[in-house]
């Protein structure tokens, strides 16, 4: 897109500015959190050709969710929380679950997280019915929670005016009758102010593609009409767990600088977004510059899949 056209998106506020997300200027790469490695792969992917091409962003992306999947932790991110109590457990009740921060690679290492008698799940990891394709949490069907030892059984549920559960009262399998293996494992984030857990996120920031065709510019009514109205979607009120503060010391925003060889690509220092991790079942992110001390903001830079509805 020529520079005249993205000034028009940026000066009538159809995007945050110069470095939105949806854009694909050099600096809107950036703060949605592209390594450059994740660049030179995909340009290494790209022949050589003198003729106007155009390259569809899934091929980008594509690129981009490889070079994450190998180089990023895995944390455990709920975007619609709702609280589980164990009635069975005491206030006090801790148990240290360690985790590993990317199965079957050693190198980064793993977290312990406390399993408490109070944790939060995903609201869409529960229904109040059992059904042959549904292996989650229902009344009837217990379930396990990612390295606990043991599983968990639905007792009560409290819901709100709408009918969706605010509250789900439960009961902790340690070591009482028979143990069977579950069918499936959820993601579970505890409440500890211990441990400093939940980390809340105030945005988490959902980019999909800025316009709906791949050429904007052959719109009959002009290249501003073909805008994709869901371009952008905000989530409030999504969770992490407390392992996120440990990536984030870790990260090349608060790690010093360290002269490289030459042509080697580095990260900048002292940058948000270089705070990268994939989140379960949710897709690939960073910490946005809007982010402080006091409020979270994250951009997700793809999804976990390629998603085969996109045409552009």
């Amino acid at each position: 897109m020529s520079k005249r056209k993205i000034a028009k998106l940026v000066n009538e506020n159809y995007v945050r500015g110069w470095d939105d997300p949806r854009l694909y200027t050099l600096e809107a790469i950036r703060r949605r959190g592209v390594p450059p490695g994740a660049i030179l792969s995909f340009i290494n992917t790209l022949g050589v050709t003198t003729s106007t091409t155009n390259i569809q962003a899934t091929r980008l992306e594509s690129s981009i969710r490889h070079y994450l999947d190998y180089t990023t932790p895995r944390l455990m991110m709920i975007t619609d929380p709702v609280k589980v109590i164990f009635d069975n457990l005491p206030d006090d009740y801790e148990e240290i679950i360690e985790i590993p921060y990317k199965p079957g690679s050693e190198n980064f290492g793993s977290r312990k997280i406390p399993f408490t008698k109070e944790i939060y799940i995903d609201r869409s990891d529960y229904r109040d019915g059992i059904s042959k394709d549904y292996f989650r949490l229902a009344p009837g069907q217990p379930v396990g929670l990612m390295k606990v030892p043991f599983t968990i059984k639905v007792l009560s549920v409290e819901k709100d005016s709408d009918n969706l559960p605010t509250v789900i009262h439960a009961h902790y399998n340690n070591g009482e009758g028979e143990h069977k293996k579950p069918k499936t494992f959820i993601q579970w984030i505890p409440i500890s102010e211990k441990y400093k857990s939940p980390v809340e996120i105030k945005e988490t920031r959902i980019h999909n593609q800025l316009f709906l065709s791949e050429n904007p510019s052959a719109h009959p009514d002009g290249f501003l009409n073909d805008i994709n109205p869901d371009s952008e979607e905000v989530i409030k009120g999504a969770i992490i767990e407390p392992a996120f503060n440990e990536i984030k010391l870790k990260s090349p925003l608060n790690m010093p600088f360290t002269p490289q060889p030459e042509f080697s690509i580095v990260e900048e220092e002292g940058r948000p977004e270089t705070i990268r991790f994939q989140a379960l079942r949710v897709g690939y992110f960073c910490v946005d510059k809007d982010s402080n001390d006091d409020q979270l903001i994250l951009n997700r830079i793809v999804t976990l899949k390629e998603d085969s509805n996109k045409s552009s």
